[in-house]
């Protein structure tokens, strides 16, 4: 099964066995005037020469009358995809902590997200979440995902090679879980909302309807012995989350309007 996750709550669906793999050649023809349409519509709106916005905005038009193609279809055909390496958990229901970074990751910026499974050498599928919305904001945001994975994955590391071996695997593994849980808490003190407007988060709620994904519930962090401490000392360890390095520079630079808190 392939999980996905939206904002608020999360998402499920099923794994897509054939690489979507797309050819501008290939692209079913409605699948390209509507693309066509979304650049004229742009144009008209972008574009400073008051007479070329006119034309673009009046070519818009014709086609949309000719082939019946809405705004809603050209705004549609504008939301972009981009899936991260992987996600650390392979669990079929997904734990909270894991649940409430990509949910940080998402509104940090701008983007929702699904939980999906990535086909590997072999045959094997490795869980991976796909972040959705506009521009190159899904692509920086599938990035900076991998990032605080691997983050997260060194701070829990060193915080259970100061746990006694002598501990139960199932305390072991609870206490490993309330740390992971308070260091997402102490990454969204890092970083900061990205405002997306009411007509991104109305284009992106209704392409996730037209996905088809059902809701689940993430499976919440066990209580344990010394599981406050832990919570604690991840949420100290949180704070000291980088995102300072996005694609190609600093994540602050890639997106524009996004504010990231520096680290104390």
């Amino acid at each position: 099964m392939c999980c996905a996750v939206c904002a608020p709550c999360s998402a499920v669906c099923y794994p897509k066995m054939m690489r979507r793999m797309k050819v501008m050649s290939d692209m079913p023809h409605q699948e390209r005037l509507v693309r066509r349409v979304r650049k004229l519509l742009e144009l008209s709106r972008n574009n400073s020469n008051a007479h070329e916005a006119g034309l673009a905005l009046a070519r818009a038009q014709q086609l949309m009358a000719k082939h019946g193609i809405t705004e809603q279809d050209a705004g549609l055909s504008s939301v972009q995809t981009s899936s991260s390496q992987g996600a650390p958990s392979e669990a079929e229901k997904v734990p909270a902590w894991m649940f409430r970074l990509v949910m940080v990751v998402s509104q940090t910026f701008g983007c929702r997200a699904y939980y999906d499974w990535r086909e590997m050498p072999g045959g094997r599928y490795r869980r991976c979440v796909t972040f959705y919305g506009f521009s190159e904001r899904p692509q920086v945001a599938a990035y900076a995902f991998d990032v605080l994975c691997r983050q997260l994955r060194d701070a829990t590391d060193a915080y259970l090679r100061t746990q006694s071996r002598r501990l139960k695997l199932s305390t072991r593994r609870a206490r490993a879980a309330q740390f992971r849980d308070g260091w997402v808490l102490g990454v969204r003190q890092v970083v900061m909302p990205f405002s997306v407007t009411e007509e991104e988060s109305r284009l992106m709620r209704l392409w996730l309807e037209q996905q088809e994904m059902e809701t689940v519930d993430p499976r919440e962090v066990k209580a344990c012995r010394g599981g406050d401490l832990a919570r604690w000392q991840g949420y100290e360890a949180g704070k000291n989350a980088s995102l300072h390095h996005g694609v190609g520079g600093d994540a602050r630079r890639m997106v524009p309007g996004l504010m990231i808190r520096e680290a104390s």
